[in-house]
């Protein structure tokens, strides 16, 4: 786990992850949480179908980098939203990462955070040097999450903006 002054950054295991693909409800129960709806959403629960759980089931893998992490709002014991990795470090030590963030959450700092918080541990990792993001264009919201970690516009096209963050070790 990762903390910061208001979150709490969790993966969740295999068996957690399971959980929260046939009851969400459940495994926010089993957590003493209240639940997420950004997590429930079509786009994100294909994600760990698709791709998180598959890769997470395979011996040898990382599950930090195969898992969907939750974000945790401290004193108010409510999921915010998630964020995971897309696999693991690739020869480069380059990472891509994917986030959001339930809509009564956004605006109040908590995926910018994250990504901070986010960067520290990767900076103790040491497999990590570069951390990678595509976004769609029209979300500013995320860009300015992204500019606000000193992520940096490498690659545009009509409908998304890549962007990355060099890790300085």
């Amino acid at each position: 786990m990762i903390e910061t002054p208001r979150l709490i950054l969790k993966p969740l295991s295999l068996d957690e992850l399971i959980k929260h693909i046939k009851s969400p409800d459940e495994l926010t129960k089993d957590l003493g949480l209240k639940p997420s709806r950004s997590l429930r959403d079509k786009e994100t629960q294909e994600a760990i179908l698709d791709d998180l759980l598959p890769n997470l089931s395979k011996p040898g893998k990382d599950y930090l980098f195969n898992t969907m992490w939750i974000i945790i709002e401290k004193n108010k014991k409510t999921i915010v939203g998630g964020i995971c990795f897309h696999g693991e470090p690739d020869s480069n030590g380059e990472v891509e990462i994917g986030y959001g963030t339930d809509d009564d959450f956004r605006n109040f700092g908590y995926m910018s955070e994250t990504i901070s918080a986010l960067i520290q541990w990767a900076k103790i990792n040491k497999k990590i040097k570069t951390i990678k993001a595509e976004t769609d264009k029209s979300n500013i919201s995320s860009i300015r999450v992204l500019e606000k970690n000193n992520f940096v516009k490498i690659k545009e096209n009509d409908s998304t903006i890549i962007m990355k963050f060099k890790i300085m070790n």
